[in-house]
């Protein structure tokens, strides 16, 4: 296959031995985005990523993440000036003419407000999210892209070992943007065949975790099934599995 930087990514996540590649693209991005964030590069320390840090705040998931990374000054620097914002608009928002009781009578309903309508807009913005997204984007319609262009990626997709049900969703949904005629056929049937029989292989080996765990099976060989947990974890709900 013919590398470019924008491939590469790519590559990796089809050579690894993975439930879901895509997922695997994913979890990478998401640690580049924390590490853009509060890593070694310091961007928080620039003053136009700090102002998008700033205005679009975190996640529940992503504010985790970035606790469990080393650098708490860091991340201490960014919460300071995201909170600063915070009250200042909140702030404003909070002079706003309050709301008025329902009449008697009158069916309640939820009257909007100034300071509800910006917490409702903060709990949607993630700057880690966002950073993700944008990327992620890109990198599914180089998928296609390659799936056109390359036989070696061609032959690389078919023998992977398919896909999480979300991801799934996300290649059969974008196909008909971004392949021509003459492969999206192609493309959806090896795409369905993949993800039907190793989502199959994996709920057996799931199914066979189960009953190693009856005693009857106690001396049993394990076969596939030690690590089917967090596998079919991986399957159902782009979870990465253990190790990753």
């Amino acid at each position: 296959m013919r590398e470019e930087i924008h491939t590469i990514p790519i590559e990796d996540a089809f050579s690894k031995d993975c439930e879901c590649p895509v997922c695997e693209m994913y979890r990478k991005l998401e640690e580049n985005a924390i590490n853009f964030t509060v890593g070694p590069c310091a961007s928080y320390m620039e003053s136009d990523i700090r102002e998008q840090s700033d205005a679009q705040g975190f996640c529940q998931k992503h504010f985790q993440k970035l606790y469990t990374y080393p650098n708490k000054l860091g991340l201490a620097l960014i919460l300071k000036t995201h909170m600063d914002k915070t009250v200042n608009d909140l702030e404003k928002a909070a002079k706003a003419a309050l709301p008025k009781p329902n009449a008697l009578f009158k069916k309640k309903e939820i009257q909007p407000h100034a300071v509800t309508d910006y917490i409702t807009a903060y709990q949607k913005e993630c700057f880690v999210c966002s950073y993700i997204h944008r990327n992620f984007d890109r990198y599914i319609v180089s998928i296609f892209r390659l799936y056109e262009k390359e036989a070696d990626f061609r032959v690389k997709f078919a023998s992977s070992k398919g896909f999480c049900i979300e991801h799934y969703k996300v290649l059969f949904e974008k196909a008909p943007a971004y392949l021509s005629k003459k492969y999206l056929e192609e493309f959806l049937n090896v795409l369905n065949q993949l993800f039907l029989e190793n989502f199959k292989r994996v709920r057996d080996d799931l199914e066979w975790f189960i009953q190693k765990n009856d005693y009857r099976f106690r001396d049993a060989p394990w076969k596939n099934g030690q690590d089917a947990l967090p596998r079919a974890l991986t399957k159902v709900g782009s979870i990465w599995e253990e190790g990753e």
